[in-house]
């Protein structure tokens, strides 16, 4: 009898560490940054709105001929419910309220130009062009994707480039810069361009 109860209390107390350790992992709903597979190389940065707070993290990984493309946002008052454009951009710069480089127009993170386009790369979608973002109710958001139609040196040109979060969902049959997604919410500098400084980093492993 005793023998029995003994069992139980172990049983139980086994179940109940289990469960600890489980609500342990995922209590927080933050994930936590893990280092790049062996034979990958890195780039990451901060998405901010114009009011320089952080919306969002993102990582670039480049392995085998693609870069995989991961943004997670916490819950934010910046982002709205529903599916955001995602999009790098073709010069490594985020300045609020600032004009295009060619000057042609103004705006929130002007600055960063157009979507970027690879070298060899014409038509539509852009190479700069991503899947769209779903944010959940409470702005937080997370989306992994894969694109081969860029490389870490193409994001690293003499421009720089920049991830870009816009207003509206994409269409990326559009013809216009930012295919019809709207107003820029949110960018963070990839690589910074020559006379630039950026907020980037770059992990080879």
């Amino acid at each position: 009898m005793n023998r029995g109860k003994a069992f139980g209390v172990a049983a139980s107390a086994a179940a109940i560490a289990t469960l600890a350790g489980c609500v342990n992992q995922g209590g927080t709903g933050q994930s936590t940054s893990s280092s790049p597979p062996p034979g990958t190389e890195r780039m990451t940065t901060q998405v901010k709105a114009a009011d320089g707070s952080t919306i969002a993290n993102a990582t670039f990984d480049f392995a085998n001929g693609y870069a995989t493309v991961t943004v997670e946002a916490g819950p934010n008052q910046v982002l709205s419910p529903g599916f955001h454009g995602l999009m790098v951009h073709a010069v490594g710069k985020c300045e609020p309220n600032s004009t295009a480089p060619g000057g042609d127009s103004t705006g929130e993170f002007a600055s960063a130009g157009s979507v970027y386009q690879a070298p060899d790369h014409t038509g539509s979608p852009a190479s700069g062009d991503l899947t769209a973002l779903q944010v959940r109710p409470d702005g937080s958001a997370k989306l992994v994707t894969t694109t081969s139609l860029f490389t870490a040196a193409d994001l690293r040109n003499n421009q720089g480039t920049s991830l870009i979060v816009h207003q509206n969902a994409d269409n990326l049959s559009a013809s216009s810069s930012d295919n019809g997604s709207g107003k820029r919410i949110g960018c963070g500098v990839i690589a910074a361009g020559s006379a630039t400084i950026t907020s980037s980093t770059t992990t080879s492993v």
